[in-house]
């Protein structure tokens, strides 16, 4: 019966580090497309105040809501806007 409670146990504690493992991954993977969304969305703003256009183009809106839902999906501790 003891070998069965640590069997237990052990198939627990693999199931726990197993979702812990896969969060951190996609937690990974939100950090680095927020990343990506903001420096397209900062390399376009550059083109365009270069260029001289002073307005918010549709461009612009696109980008910058992509970035923000990008950094909705990323902690705070991590440089996103998400709150536990």
């Amino acid at each position: 019966m003891p070998t069965l409670s640590i069997a237990i146990v052990i198939v627990g504690t693999l199931f726990v580090l197993t979702g812990y493992l896969r969060k951190k991954q996609q937690d990974k993977a939100n950090i680095a497309a927020m990343k990506e969304a903001d420096a397209a969305f900062n390399a376009n703003s550059n083109r365009e105040r270069a260029a001289g256009i002073t307005y918010e183009t549709s461009e612009n809106r696109r980008l910058s809501r992509a970035a923000n839902e990008a950094a909705a999906k990323v902690s705070i501790r991590d440089g996103g806007t998400k709150h536990h």
